[in-house]
């Protein structure tokens, strides 16, 4: 699917039906992406593009002020020049209302509909912890398992300072590190000890387990996820 720039509204010509086009695609892509449960990046991006929406709605007046201006009459007593802008036509910023008038309901309502499947996902799903918890709990191993698969892959993650860019304030690195096969006998408490037996420079790691009852894509949508909980659990 082709990314929506942020200033798609104003690419190429301004036009508000071959906008409304360039919108409507894009959205019908992302929904279809909802649809296989594919969360990310759509759905922060849509978040993106709502707000700048926003914005750019509720800044017009500084945005027509900001267009050069020539001197147009002198009026008074007292004396006093009257400005007029460069941009002589009402029909550039009708345009842009027009859009932003046919974008920004659909944005919200795609948005929306992103959030809850986020939501409704996240309810499913199961975050546990392996064994005792260190003192430190910022760095340590994710397993992500899903039910009806042998399976497991282990991620290592690292919890970052605050960052203002992150639900929940922290930022979540994960970095893949094997998949393995779980069983009756190669349990994930027999995992965790072999990963600290085999990488002893985290001799006491952090190890979460998340669990999903359904097939879900990793990287769109388990990950993104797994990311919010883990904060979430850590805090």
């Amino acid at each position: 699917m082709k990314k929506l720039q942020s200033d798609w509204f104003t690419q190429n010509w301004l036009d508000a039906e071959y906008q409304k086009y360039v919108l409507m695609a894009y959205l019908q892509a992302v929904r279809q992406n909802f649809t296989e449960n594919r969360l990310c990046p759509d759905l922060p991006d849509l978040r993106d593009h709502y707000e700048t929406g926003v914005r750019f709605s509720r800044g017009k007046g500084t945005l027509n002020a900001a267009f050069p201006k020539r001197a147009d009459r002198v009026t008074g007593p007292p004396p006093r020049i009257e400005y007029k802008s460069e941009v002589t036509d009402d029909e550039f910023m009708t345009e842009l209302d027009t859009i932003m008038n046919f974008a920004l309901p659909r944005f919200q309502a795609t948005l929306t509909e992103g959030q809850q499947r986020w939501a409704d996902i996240t309810k499913s799903l199961t975050l546990s912890p392996v064994g005792l918890m260190p003192l430190r709990p910022e760095e340590g191993y994710l397993l992500i398992h899903t039910t009806n698969q042998a399976e497991t892959q282990i991620y290592r993650f690292r919890l970052t300072l605050y960052s203002e860019q992150e639900p929940g304030g922290r930022l979540v690195r994960l970095q893949f590190v094997e998949a393995v096969q779980k069983s009756l006998v190669n349990t994930v408490e027999n995992i965790k000890l072999d990963l600290i037996r085999r990488h002893r420079n985290l001799p006491n790691p952090a190890t979460f387990m998340l669990e999903s009852q359904r097939t879900y894509p990793v990287q769109e949508t388990l990950l993104p996820i797994a990311r919010q909980m883990l904060v979430q659990a850590v805090a």
